[in-house]
């Protein structure tokens, strides 16, 4: 990687990527998990983010939160306060929020219609 200082190294552009209003879902099942997770607190709000990492290049960050720093959309959704970084609403919108119970153990998955691929474990995306 260049530094920038030598004649030849060319200017880095840096892409923003646009903000896009995000519309999500949440099944039946994630809902029930929510409700359990906030009980009668409808104050706190869960974070949906995405990560660099994972073996597809993103991974899905959630979270419950009482508030963020971070610059979000938010969104009421079947009661629940809804955080949605701008940063990563492109790659957000349209998302299922799912739970799946597991044998092993249940989680949330997301349903993501803009993910090129995913991994096999469901927890990261390109």
């Amino acid at each position: 990687m260049d530094c920038g200082t030598c004649e030849s190294a060319s200017p880095v552009v840096v892409q923003t990527p646009e903000v896009v209003n995000v519309d999500l879902t949440i099944t039946e099942n994630a809902h029930s998990m929510l409700d359990q997770a906030f009980g009668e607190d409808r104050s706190m709000a869960l974070l949906v983010g995405v990560l660099s990492g994972g073996c597809s290049g993103y991974m899905y960050d959630l979270q419950i939160v009482e508030d963020t720093e971070i610059d979000c959309q938010e969104l009421s959704i079947s009661g629940f306060r809804i955080l949605v970084p701008n940063s990563s609403s492109h790659l957000l919108n349209g998302i299922e929020i799912d739970y799946e119970d597991r044998l092993m153990g249940g989680g949330f998955k997301i349903n993501n219609p803009n993910a090129q691929s995913s991994c096999g474990c469901g927890e990261s995306f390109a």
